[in-house]
């Protein structure tokens, strides 16, 4: 099928039946690497559309572990905070450090996330920095967010099956191709999330993700690329100090959609972007430390303040990013915030 596939996927979009039995081939292993390397390119040389994407990511979701939560917790929607990855940025670990935050919030948080791949601190090796558990065994998970207030999903613990089509990946990447992995990560989360903040790095890929996750379903999103102001570098985080471009479906009370803004600080922050530059995760872990103990009130803080303040307000905590960031802050200066920390820390000594 794979074979067939590769001859077809140039010249037309895949339909959910292929896309289907190509999730199920790629996962095994009596197909050859080489059969599977030779789809995989095909298709990311064409370019993968978000009905792909979408269609895709509900082909390996079940495969995933079940982390015992779907969609929501308590009444209120989790909520996930992640990235696209592929920026070259080495920054703060942001979309971590949100979920200290926004926990603090009374907002229930379960990320999905791995290890650096194009960064050298991943939002796992930053937590594992900080004293936490990252491979929390599925019955666990609803505990920790009991004691907690947030958890984490370790990619590779809770995709297992995705070992198979490593090499392959591996091989690719030598080559300087990426592939619908690199894409789908974000869609991935075996919760089901029902809130998403999803940061990308490219501005064609608002329209990409928001599309895949209103065919996915989900009910409350933005996503976000914002820009660092002097050197228009695009970051994959809502900048504090440049502009920010959204993708968002939220559903507001009346039964309407709001589907896009752009914001622009006023007055703009003047510190650059080098600040929020990190070399290893020790020091993501110790800067963000820092910032929930309240000694920081530098970029590094405003930056996770107004990506707090859009995560509430998608998750509807907030009625306005003006409401988030008093919330953010509160939750910052009160030590709320910090105390999530240390039970988390507790929690992983525990198990």
């Amino acid at each position: 099928m794979l074979r067939n596939l590769t001859l077809i996927v140039p010249q037309r979009v895949l339909i959910t039946k292929e896309i289907d039995a190509a999730a199920k081939e790629l996962l095994d292993t009596s197909v050859t690497d080489a059969v599977k390397a030779d789809f995989l390119r095909a298709w990311a040389q064409r370019g993968e559309t978000a009905a792909e994407l979408a269609a895709c990511a509900e082909a390996f979701l079940p495969q995933a572990r079940d982390p015992g939560l779907r969609g929501n917790w308590q009444g209120k929607p989790l909520l996930d905070c992640c990235g696209t990855g592929g920026g070259g940025l080495n920054l703060l670990n942001i979309s971590t450090g949100l979920m200290f935050i926004l926990s603090a919030m009374g907002i229930p948080v379960m990320k999905h996330g791995n290890r650096g791949i194009t960064k050298r601190s991943g939002s796992a090796d930053v937590l594992e920095a900080m004293g936490i558990k990252i491979d929390l065994a599925p019955d666990l998970v609803p505990r920790c967010l009991e004691e907690v207030g947030c958890a984490f999903l370790f990619a590779p613990f809770y995709h297992t099956s995705f070992a198979v089509i490593a090499p392959v990946r591996r091989a690719l990447g030598a080559e300087g191709q990426r592939t619908i992995f690199n894409l789908i990560a974000p869609l991935l989360n075996p919760a089901r999330p029902d809130s998403r903040l999803v940061g990308v790095f490219k501005t064609e890929h608002i329209a990409l993700y928001q599309s895949a996750l209103e065919q996915m379903c989900c009910p409350r999103f933005t996503v976000a690329c914002g820009q660092e102001a002097d050197s228009h570098q695009m970051i994959g985080e809502v900048s504090a100090q440049g502009p920010t471009l959204f993708g968002s479906t939220v559903r507001l009370p009346d039964g309407s959609l709001l589907t896009s803004l752009t914001r622009t600080p006023e007055p703009p922050i003047h510190e650059k972007l080098d600040s929020l530059l990190v070399r290893t995760p020790g020091e993501s872990a110790s800067r963000l430390e820092t910032i929930l103990s309240g000694e920081e009130q530098e970029l590094e803080r405003e930056t996770l303040l107004i990506n707090a303040a859009v995560a509430s307000w998608t998750h509807g905590t907030a009625a306005s990013l003006e409401e988030g960031l008093a919330q953010g802050a509160e939750a910052l200066d009160s030590g709320k915030a910090l105390d999530v920390l240390k039970r988390w820390q507790k929690f992983s000594e525990q198990n």
